[in-house]
């Protein structure tokens, strides 16, 4: 856990040619990640990095970590932004991005594959989890069974655990649903309509 950046930079200086990606999680980025970017940077080692920036420490229950939102910190707390603490270590190619708009985030991520030097993307957006247990929802999700032919990309491209093939369709279960939108982006036959919410705050 937090081996990535390293990883990526002996990647580089074993000789790998290919564009070498790092991904790392925000919490895991604050406690680990930080010494390794500085690293990079000094080196100026060309690699790209995302950073999967979801606001807590998911992996090992939903705590708060430096970057959760000013409202969740405990009493006293302050906020670190990764938005400000990379520029700030001297990453000039950095960009914000939002992964639920993936064609955009794609077209970012392609075109900083083909710079020099360090290139970051933080890809920004609340875990699901704690946002579902405060209510929040990103839009509406509607199948459109006649549409669907049971390709399956919305699950092996996604991932994601709400989809299920039906007898002649797939379901998704509004339960586990958080509405981003991703298996509408890649439906190709428009069997999955998607609404955004206009408010997205929580």
């Amino acid at each position: 856990m937090g081996a990535s950046i390293g990883m990526a930079m002996g990647f580089v200086h074993a000789g790998v040619k290919t564009p070498v990606i790092a991904t790392i999680g925000d919490s895991t980025f604050y406690h680990a990640g930080l010494p390794a970017l500085v690293n990079a940077v000094q080196h100026q080692t060309p690699i790209t990095l995302i950073i999967m920036d979801n606001g807590w420490t998911s992996m090992t229950g939903m705590q708060i970590n430096p970057g959760t939102c000013e409202q969740f910190q405990g009493a006293g707390n302050a906020r670190l932004d990764i938005a400000r603490i990379v520029p700030a270590l001297g990453v000039d190619q950095f960009w914000i991005v939002d992964p639920f708009e993936m064609d955009a985030m794609a077209k970012v991520l392609q075109n900083a594959l083909k710079l020099p030097g360090v290139k970051v993307l933080l890809a920004r957006q609340e875990c699901a989890i704690p946002a579902k247990r405060r209510g929040v929802e990103l839009g509406e999700i509607q199948v459109i069974d006649e549409k669907c032919n049971q390709c399956k990309l919305c699950i092996t491209v996604t991932g994601c655990l709400a989809i299920t093939l039906s007898a002649s369709s797939i379901n998704i279960d509004p339960e586990q649903c958080y509405a981003c939108g991703l298996c509408a982006a890649v439906c190709n036959r428009d069997a999955i309509e998607f609404e955004r919410a206009t408010d997205r705050n929580g």
